[in-house]
């Protein structure tokens, strides 16, 4: 009984000298810097334009499942914005729109690293990865003119209220790499498909003059031109209500490995 207790104790001890343990289970915490945009009616085809870029923060907590993929939960913060005024079509310019709003995002993704990832192999120490999931965000967009700030829901400018809150689909690309057994680092871009057009507070028509009065009415055409057939634009085109809206966050993220440090004998790999 005695020289099994000390071949097992032999054999424990070989592996903790030997034996490397992986990482790709643990929990990571991090926080994310980067730049907010927005795509639209307001912005319909400009991606990676410092016109509308707006900083944007977050904070992260992924579940690494194994070396292939992982559970990230996010809480994203920045700024979309649209300006009819460096807009490319005449169209666009003539309706001279603009707007604003804070968005608060929370979402859930799943990752799939493209090369085993393990932030305590060094074999398997970076990976570009994808990931896509599900999110709820929270938007609130305000116009400015001649220096006054109006915010745009609660004025109707096409005739309807629309919700605040809506549902979003992250998805994007990314590289993540271990600086050390407990700091990692991840870029990505991420876009997000939504179910709202009115982001930018335009989806459809102008509404016909009897549904809106006042500042509504003054807020909702402020065109240069009027070009309905009855000399106004009521009733006419105002946005394109086939094309849902989209938002992005590129983000670098700064994270720490919340497991056990390198060489316990937790998590032996084998």
């Amino acid at each position: 009984m005695k020289r099994i207790i000390f071949t097992l104790i032999a054999t424990l001890s070989l592996l903790c000298a030997h034996a490397q343990k992986s990482g790709q289970t643990d929990f990571e915490l991090g926080v994310t810097g980067g730049i907010s945009w927005y795509n639209g009616d307001l912005n319909p085809d400009r991606f990676f334009n410092q016109d509308y870029f707006h900083q944007a923060y977050g904070l992260s907590l992924r579940r690494n499942i194994n070396q292939r993929f992982a559970f990230r939960g996010q809480f994203m913060m920045g700024t979309l914005s649209g300006d009819d005024a460096i807009g490319d079509g005449v169209f666009q310019r003539a309706r001279n729109l603009n707007f604003s709003t804070p968005i608060y995002e929370l979402s859930a993704v799943f990752e799939f690293n493209f090369f085993a990832f393990d932030a305590l192999l060094r074999e398997h120490w970076i990976s570009p990865y994808s990931f896509i999931g599900v999110g709820g965000f929270y938007f609130n967009p305000i116009t400015e003119i001649e220096g006054n700030i109006y915010e745009l829901q609660p004025l109707a400018t096409e005739g309807r209220l629309y919700s605040r809150v809506n549902v979003s689909v992250p998805f994007g690309m990314g590289v993540k790499m271990a600086l050390s057994d407990r700091l990692l680092l991840s870029a990505d871009w991420g876009l997000r498909k939504t179910f709202s057009d009115y982001i930018d507070d335009v989806s459809s028509l102008y509404p016909i003059a009897i549904e809106i009065d006042g500042l509504s009415e003054d807020i909702s055409d402020r065109s240069l031109v009027q070009a309905g057939p009855d000399g106004t634009n009521w009733g006419t085109q105002r946005g394109n209500s086939v094309n849902k809206d989209w938002f992005s966050f590129v983000g670098v993220t700064l994270a720490v490995r919340l497991g056990p440090k390198k060489g316990s004998c937790k998590h032996l790999r084998i």
